[in-house]
């Protein structure tokens, strides 16, 4: 049996009352055996009767929720780490009831009353400085500045075609806005994935006993087709990162103090570089762990981390752990393309654990308005915390 209790905590979840303590006890609740059942009957009987009450349209409701399952979407817990588990467990029990109980979220979006986020275009630089816009929606031949045929669009990805006979390298430079992610393959298989506020240049084709160097600005996750005789080498800022075939991440955003690298598979060399091709002395790094260098003094710390983490942003989700606001908004800024200014700055220093899979930067926002009480207004397009 339900309590009377329990059933006011669901009510209150699937009408977007609940509280911290609601959801805690909720989330303790349905782990126990035989609770998850219990809570499926409940909210199919309370979907029900709200259906018929509210005569929604039908149609529209199965539509919208056809493309939420598509997109792979999960209805996100923003908790404090002591309950952050707990709430990715109830989540997934909640995804489709809580579709249904949220409809007014979405209005405020559709109505224009809510954000909107700018539009930006994803684009290549080629040698000669020609700029090349990319529609996502295109399949194509991609061409060098003189016309070649060079390798393939398909949609959101460029594959390139590997040439034996290049002599010299010739540059491109993805540039990937806020608010968009794009995928690059290049000439030796090596598959980038480049998330929101990136850019990446790299040669059309690898050169024959050279590197296969490429110099990265923003954040990108690399996964390197082995070549023993040819070490992949990704410069960000002073920092090289060099590799035979590997799994990593890198994360090298201006703003950031730091540039992080994490390794998911194989192993790689961090050289700070002195000059030209000059190294200095290299830190290895082991799967599992992360190596942070400093740009103020060049220091480099390496720690275990939960790599998943660090690389959910390829799968379309965003976590943090024991985060500060301020990286928080500004990561919220580049994945929806929108300006996040915050008025109290000792907010900024307050670190939040969260896990942001949704469809609107405004649920985001009400989310922490409602578990931590922080206040925002919306003007001109712009978001500004109080």
């Amino acid at each position: 049996m339900i309590s009377s209790e329990m059933k006011k905590r669901i009510v209150k979840y699937l009408t977007n009352e609940a509280n911290s303590e609601d959801l805690n006890l909720l989330s303790e609740w349905i782990t126990d055996e035989g609770n998850k059942q219990i809570f499926d009957q409940y909210v199919r009987e309370h979907y029900e009767i709200t259906m018929a009450m509210n005569r929604p349209d039908i149609e529209k409701i199965k539509k919208n929720l056809l493309q939420k399952i598509k997109r792979d979407k999960k209805l996100f817990y923003l908790g404090r780490a002591r309950s952050l588990m707990k709430y990715a467990a109830v989540g997934l029990v909640f995804l489709v009831a809580g579709f249904f109980f949220r409809q007014d979220n979405f209005k405020a979006w559709d109505d224009g009353s809510g954000l909107a986020p700018k539009e930006t275009s994803v684009t290549v630089v080629l040698d000669d400085g020609t700029v090349d816009i990319i529609n996502p929606d295109e399949n194509r031949k991609v061409r060098d500045a003189n016309g070649r045929v060079i390798g393939n669009q398909d949609g959101s990805k460029l594959t390139y075609r590997e040439s034996p006979t290049s002599e010299k390298p010739v540059y491109s430079t993805l540039n990937v806005p806020y608010g968009k992610r794009f995928d690059v393959v290049l000439s030796d298989g090596t598959h980038v994935f480049l998330n929101s506020g990136t850019s990446l240049r790299y040669p059309v084709h690898f050169l024959k006993g050279h590197d296969r160097a490429v110099f990265l600005t923003g954040e990108a996750y690399f996964d390197v087709a082995k070549d023993e005789e040819h070490p992949f080498v990704v410069n960000a800022n002073e920092l090289a990162i060099e590799v035979l075939g590997t799994r990593f991440n890198v994360s090298h955003y201006p703003e950031d103090s730091s540039i992080n690298t994490v390794l998911v598979e194989g192993s790689v060399e961090l050289h700070k570089r002195k000059g030209g091709s000059e190294k200095g002395e290299a830190v290895l790094l082991e799967p599992g762990f992360k190596a942070e260098w400093q740009k103020a003094d060049g220091a480099i710390t390496v720690e275990n981390v939960d790599t998943h983490i660090h690389t959910g942003w390829v799968q379309g989700k965003l976590i943090f752990r024991n985060t500060t606001f301020q990286k928080i908004r500004q990561a919220l800024s580049r994945k929806y393309n929108v300006t996040i200014k915050n008025e109290n700055k000792n907010l900024d220093e307050q670190l939040f654990d969260a896990t942001f899979d949704i469809e609107t930067v405004e649920e985001i926002l009400e989310s922490f308005n409602k578990s931590y009480a922080i206040k925002y207004k919306i003007e001109q397009n712009e978001v500004i915390i109080q």
